[in-house]
């Protein structure tokens, strides 16, 4: 009896067209996946490459990672192949791209002759804090900056004074270098020392074709720094002045162009090893992740520590977490907020740096998109949430608070805030001795927003209703009297939280 395969053959013919490299449109040797953007290729085709063949994105070597799943599906799709005898089944997408050749090649960056490309500790810092990226970006040396950027070397590290090696580029006018480190995956909105971003610094030192480079790859024009001012506010030319006003800023693309230029930040910052903080953790899964660690030689914490780049926790069918001091924690720090369906899928990975870390990211805790939002803005390298703020806490220091079922202390409250980049005061700030200060930066997380109630405002007295309540109460512009809701509440949100959401003038 003759069986007709006729839809199964369909169907597969389909799927199989989802699976070609997207270079050559040829069956994947070997596949690689780009982690910045997914889309996946031939290990040969991938190689070399400084941008992705296809969405055009910046990709280092530390980006393509051997994409095990894809190459799963290819051997089952062969499976299937054989038992219906469809024999052509990967040659019918020969030229599915139609992709030039000269295109291709005109992607890469060559490496230079005669250098040999370093392999360990390319992101170390000297005692300034400088990588050797910084260092051969001082000294324009384009052959060697060439030469690290293939090798993996990330242009988004800030050394002690909070530089990135654009910001250097951009600042002593070195446009062959500003133009390399852009196509290498230099992120064009990262503030750096005083909240400044790159194009601050060609406005100050009137840069004009670093300006040009700079919102081609989409800098925002209107972002402010630390004093309340854009780069428009720091021309000094009427070429420049030109040049900024007659730019359209793209404010909704920001967030998506940052996102797929971030450097693969999942199990490695810089050099950084994986920290897994275990919280809350059923039995079972903490059994199963104390194996997981030992198999992928990771280190898994119970307590607490700054040191912590994943936490662990419990989710509901929504994938929503119950809010406790860790996940507070997580989210001041920016950290990744995993659910326990991680360790599941682990254990049967041969490289967990290979895995998709946003399919596990915890939705809400509970408020929905917050972990993400946290996690991209420590990724994008910006202040914490509580920059430039300064609290005073009036409970009583060896009390225990209680905000819904988490039990809060003065000390674990001063370091959640110090964690958030915020200072704690050890006395009572004057409001007479503020109003005068004009050199006060303003928090960066209304910053951008002249029309936010909290815009100007830098110092809170945080009392806990009640007993703890002050007399006395403050609602100036720059000091405000909050209750400790109104704190947490904004580590929920990740935000400086409006008090009149809360039912504060």
């Amino acid at each position: 009896m003759n069986i007709s395969w006729s839809n199964t053959a369909s169907a597969l013919q389909d799927f199989v067209d989802l699976l070609i490299c997207g270079k050559c449109g040829h069956k994947p040797v070997s596949p690689i996946r780009f982690t910045n953007c997914g889309h996946f290729f031939c290990e040969n085709c991938a190689k070399l490459t400084t941008k992705c063949f296809i969405c055009d994105i910046p990709v280092q070597p530390k980006e393509m990672n051997p994409d095990h799943m894809i190459s799963n599906l290819i051997r089952n799709c062969d499976a299937i192949a054989e038992v219906i005898n469809k024999k052509d089944l990967w040659d019918k997408n020969k030229d599915i791209l139609n992709m030039s050749m000269d295109t291709t090649v005109s992607k890469t960056i060559c490496t230079p002759k005669n250098m040999n490309i370093p392999k360990r500790n390319i992101n170390k810092t000297n005692f300034k804090g400088e990588t050797q990226l910084h260092i051969a970006c001082l000294k324009k040396n384009v052959e060697h900056v060439k030469l690290l950027l293939i090798a993996g070397a990330d242009p988004n590290t800030k050394d002690n004074a909070g530089w990135t090696p654009l910001q250097e580029t951009v600042s002593y006018g070195y446009t062959e270098l500003c133009k390399l480190l852009l196509e290498g995956g230099a992120l064009p909105n990262t503030p750096g020392n005083e909240s400044r971003r790159p194009l601050h610094d060609a406005a100050m030192s009137n840069r004009i074709e670093e300006a040009k480079l700079l919102l081609q790859k989409h800098a925002d024009k209107d972002v402010y720094d630390q004093y309340g001012k854009t780069p428009l506010d720091y021309c000094t030319s009427d070429e420049m002045r030109e040049i900024l006003e007659n730019h359209e800023s793209p404010h909704l693309f920001e967030e998506t162009f940052d996102l797929n230029q971030t450097l693969d930040r999942s199990f490695a910052v810089g050099q950084e090893k994986l920290v897994v903080l275990a919280s809350n953790l059923r039995l079972e899964n903490q059994k199963m992740l104390s194996l997981v660690a030992a198999q992928h030689k990771f280190k898994v914490l119970t307590t607490d520590r700054s040191s912590i780049t994943h936490v662990i926790v419990e989710t509901n069918e929504q994938n929503i977490a119950k809010l406790t001091v860790d996940v507070l924690f997580a989210i001041v720090r920016g950290s990744w907020l995993l659910n326990s369906e991680w360790i599941t899928i682990a254990a049967d990975m041969e490289d967990v740096s290979n895995m998709d870390l946003e399919v596990f990211e915890v939705s809400g805790a509970p408020f929905h998109g917050v972990p993400r939002k946290a996690r991209l803005n420590a990724e994008h390298q910006k202040p914490r949430l509580f920059n430039n703020c300064f609290f005073y806490f009036t409970p009583r220091a060896n009390g225990e608070y209680r905000i819904g079922d988490i039990h809060l202390t003065k000390n674990v409250l001063a370091k959640l805030v110090m964690e958030g980049e915020g200072t704690v005061l050890a006395r009572e700030p004057d409001p007479k001795d503020l109003k005068d200060d004009i050199s006060r930066a303003i928090p960066f997380h209304t910053a951008d927003d002249s029309s936010h109630p909290l815009h100007r405002c830098t110092h809170y007295i945080i009392y806990m209703p009640g007993k703890g309540e002050p007399r006395i109460k403050y609602k100036m512009p720059h000091i405000k009297s909050l209750p400790l809701m109104w704190l947490i509440e904004c580590i929920e949100k990740f935000t400086l939280v409006d008090p009149a959401y809360l039912g504060l003038s």
